[in-house]
């Protein structure tokens, strides 16, 4: 887990992306885009502050009748937002900076995009390069390669074990 080169990296993202945002496969990391991940503070007692990033999974358009849109802020019930907080006893496993980290390696084009959020790294760059990735989004094939490594982490197996299934409303 660190950031000393764009696959390293990226393994990280995807390591905090599955730990924290709950994703467990290929199809729910690749509803992950710059669009729909914010980073946010909030203010806490004695007016410390708490950096952290949230993740709003996309609104499927398909998933609702046109009728029933209401507005660009409602989402599709079940789809709520998760946050993975920054660590601040430790910065170099911190996935609010790592993330920072990883959008000042990209393009100032991919920023905003809705479609992609894992980049296919630059062939040729050094740990110094301004630019580590490209526009392009990582190939799924091998997105599902590194993300086998991942769930077989007891670290991640623990989180993700610890997630009930959502109780039915009362």
């Amino acid at each position: 887990i660190n950031a000393y080169s764009p696959i390293v990296l990226l393994n990280t993202l995807l390591f905090f992306n599955t730990k924290y945002f709950q994703l467990k496969n290929v199809t729910e990391h690749m509803k992950l885009s710059f669009a729909h991940v914010m980073r946010r503070t909030r203010t806490l007692k004695y007016n410390t502050k708490l950096t952290y990033l949230r993740f709003f999974p996309p609104f499927q358009k398909h998933d609702v009748e046109p009728d029933k849109l209401v507005g660009k802020r409602k989402r599709h019930e079940g789809e709520e937002a998760v946050e993975m907080v920054e660590n601040t006893d430790n910065p170099l496993r911190c996935p609010v900076r790592l993330y920072e980290f990883y959008l000042s390696k990209c393009s100032e084009s991919v920023k905003q995009r809705s479609d992609v959020f894992y980049l296919q790294p630059e062939r040729s760059c050094v740990p110094n390069s301004p630019m580590w990735y490209s526009t392009m989004p990582i190939d799924p094939g091998t997105l599902d390669i590194m993300l086998t490594r991942i769930l077989m982490v007891r670290e991640v197996h623990e989180e993700l074990a610890k997630v009930k299934p959502e109780d039915s409303d009362p």
